[in-house]
């Protein structure tokens, strides 16, 4: 097994999948290594995406009134600036390499390629591996704005069922 196979097993979304099939699509990727290197550049086009192997990323997205923000740190094994795939043709944020990182990069225009072919083992793969990591972006957001919500006053906070199941004297 290669290096770009041994991330790509990593990568949540491709637990069960046929060794040969992931080899296939490791295939598809080019091995790189940023030292301290910015990835991508908020507002720039979303022309790659890439799978961070080693190391860590900082996304920083600047705000309106021109502060940069950190907000998130990456840690392995990750799918990293997929935004072109899913309708977004431009970074919301700047991807910073912390140190050294080990990615697998790939064009957004031959991802698309890949993900447009319907009867493909390869693609099935991949498209699982995209699913599982918006489903991801998607929980966290979901959560900050809650979050966010109770802080403004807009919400109230939610009980959770343990503390409820704590509280209740039945038992």
């Amino acid at each position: 097994m290669d290096e770009r196979q041994r991330i790509l097993q990593s990568l949540p979304g491709m637990d069960g999948i046929d060794s040969t099939v992931l080899g296939a699509l490791s295939a598809l990727f080019d091995l790189q290594m940023y030292r301290g290197d910015t990835l991508c550049e908020q507002n720039q086009e979303a022309d790659r995406l890439w799978v961070l192997g080693t190391g860590n990323i900082s996304v920083v997205r600047t705000t309106q009134s021109r502060h940069p923000c950190e907000v998130a740190k990456l840690s392995p094994t990750c799918l990293v600036g997929f935004s072109g795939l899913v309708g977004i043709p431009n970074r919301t944020a700047s991807l910073h390499a912390l140190g050294d990182i080990e990615v697998l990069e790939m064009s957004t225009i031959s991802a698309a390629r890949i993900l447009e072919t319907s009867d493909s083992p390869v693609a099935s793969a991949f498209r699982r591996a995209i699913i599982v990591a918006v489903s991801r972006q998607m929980g966290i957001a979901n959560r900050n704005i809650a979050q966010l919500a109770v802080e403004v006053g807009v919400a109230e906070p939610v009980v959770s069922e343990e503390r409820l199941l704590r509280t209740n004297t039945l038992f």
